[in-house]
């Protein structure tokens, strides 16, 4: 074996090592990437939907409102047992 094939070989090991954390690293991107989407879009709160309710964002946190909500001042059904 001389010395250029040596080197070659080398090189050749090197190309394949990086290929293959070049790889590892894209998929660890686009694993990221869908985490992150998965996030957001778990944590969006609907704007103005069309209905009786929906979730408006304040200080404490997402909170119902609407103009079917029952109110404090009605009397409940009583339940049974």
């Amino acid at each position: 074996m001389t010395a250029t094939e040596s080197t070659q070989r080398r090189g050749v090991t090197l190309w394949r090592a990086a290929c293959r954390a070049a790889t590892v690293l894209r998929a660890l991107h686009d694993e990221q990437v869908l985490m992150w989407e998965l996030v957001w879009q778990s944590s969006r709160m609907p704007v103005d939907r069309a209905g009786p309710l929906a979730w408006t964002p304040s200080l404490d946190g997402p909170q119902l409102t609407g103009r079917h909500l029952p109110s404090l001042d009605e009397p409940r059904a009583p339940r049974r047992p």
